[in-house]
């Protein structure tokens, strides 16, 4: 049993810990971080893709030039041996002149010249004595009867690649042998090393440059406005609003604007004026409170009776949170007016539209849930608890926050100043909170 309740909690875990990357990767990573690693990531495919495409052309042309070679040196050693007056078979002058041929062209290794006899084609001269006077394998005399041009294929010599070269050798239209020509290719390896090590500085170079200047261009376009947007919007929501996000240059009158970036800035610009030009004139109706933006306590008063009233004579159900700040008596002002335009900003992006937020103490706020039963505040209260690091985690000091709730329904309500004494009075601890 203790087996499988282990087994069931790694299984929890594994998804747990994928939410947590994810979640990192996607809210960890500021955006310029993201950008360039999806910049080195796509610069990379392009330069790779660019370095094998051009690095197998030129390793397949390389191999093809020693391929070619290895056929001219054969026709040549070929066309030197058959130019000779002796016929094809062993002889201290065969010999000699395979030893000036092999002197002659560095990258040749070795040559063996087959004669064909009575007993079959034979090696009657070579580089390699062993083997001279050895008949052909059955397979090679296969080879070497249906031999009527020049061949080329790699062979393993000692455990090294080379190229062998089939050249044969006729006498009108009798064959009469066939000459093999072993060339090294140690020296299109290090050609192809030497290659790969210059087109391999190249990709790094071409990656870094592709890299840098894909950054730099997404940098002006995207990561720099948006950045510029993401501080004006907290200023905005710390309910500065002498803010304004410049545009790279001013747009010519009369150029239409397709550019999604600068069409967010201007709008942006635009709501910020409207939104300060509507907050002042609330404030002279003195509904909302200064420091947070939410609206005041006497506004509350109004809103709730009306509320109370649907509830008596309706049965439609009114609930309230209270929210409550602790544990900052020491703080400075700066900080606490700080810790209160966030809260106040936390309450507002986390509470449904139809719900308004009230600041009704110097510590304390009350949001007002229309058409909500007791039940549905008290599941409100707890998904704003789990939430509540979103706010703690921005301040370098502990504090606390206590979310309590109050609902009325069918039964009926009670009458406002009651009410009110409960929001302002002190808070009782909810006991789930």
């Amino acid at each position: 049993m203790e087996t499988q309740d282990a087994a069931a909690r790694k299984r929890d875990r594994s998804p747990r810990m994928f939410l947590r990357v994810r979640s990192w990767i996607r809210y960890g990573l500021s955006l310029r971080v993201k950008l360039v690693v999806l910049v080195l990531v796509i610069a990379l495919l392009v330069v790779g893709a660019l370095y094998g495409f051009a690095f197998v052309s030129l390793k397949t042309s390389i191999a093809s030039i020693y391929e070619q070679r290895a056929r001219s040196v054969a026709a040549v050693i070929s066309k030197s041996i058959q130019e000779k007056d002796y016929i094809l078979y062993y002889s201290e002058e065969l010999d000699a002149d395979i030893g000036r041929l092999l002197d002659r062209y560095e990258t040749v290794v070795g040559i063996t010249v087959i004669g064909e006899s009575a007993r079959g084609f034979l090696a009657v001269a070579s580089t390699d004595p062993t083997i001279v006077g050895i008949l052909a394998t059955e397979e090679e005399q296969e080879r070497f009867e249906t031999l009527n041009s020049i061949e080329v294929s790699r062979i393993q010599l000692g455990g090294t690649a080379h190229l062998r070269a089939y050249h044969p050798i006729y006498a009108g239209s009798d064959l009469l042998g066939v000459v093999l020509v072993d060339m090294s290719l140690a020296e299109q390896a290090w050609f192809i090393a030497r290659l790969s090590w210059q087109f391999g500085l190249a990709s790094v170079i071409g990656f870094l440059v592709l890299g840098g200047l894909l950054y730099l261009v997404l940098r002006a376009l995207v990561t720099k406005p948006v950045g510029q947007l993401a501080d004006a919007i907290g200023s905005v929501a710390a309910r500065r609003y002498d803010v304004e996000v410049p545009v790279a240059f001013r747009r010519i009158p009369g150029t239409p604007s397709r550019d999604e970036v600068g069409q967010l800035i201007d709008g942006f610009n635009l709501m910020t004026k409207v939104i300060h030009s509507h907050e002042q004139e609330l404030m002279k109706l003195v509904v909302l409170d200064e420091l947070t933006g939410a609206y005041t306590l006497d506004h509350l008063e109004a809103e709730l009776d009306r509320e109370l009233n649907k509830t008596r004579r309706y049965g439609h159900a009114t609930s309230l949170l209270l929210i409550e700040i602790a544990g900052v008596e020491a703080r400075t002002a700066e900080e606490r007016d700080e810790l209160l335009v966030r809260t106040a900003s936390f309450l507002v992006g986390n509470l449904r539209n139809v719900d308004v937020l009230f600041r009704v103490g110097d510590l304390r706020f009350a949001a007002l849930l229309p058409e909500t039963p007791p039940g549905g505040a008290g599941v409100a209260a707890e998904r704003l608890r789990t939430l509540v690091p979103d706010v703690t985690a921005q301040f370098g000091f502990p504090f606390g926050v206590t979310i309590a709730h109050l609902g009325w329904g069918e039964d009926g309500a009670p009458a406002i100043a009651e009410v009110i004494e409960q929001i302002v009075g002190p808070l009782d601890e909810d006991p789930r909170g």
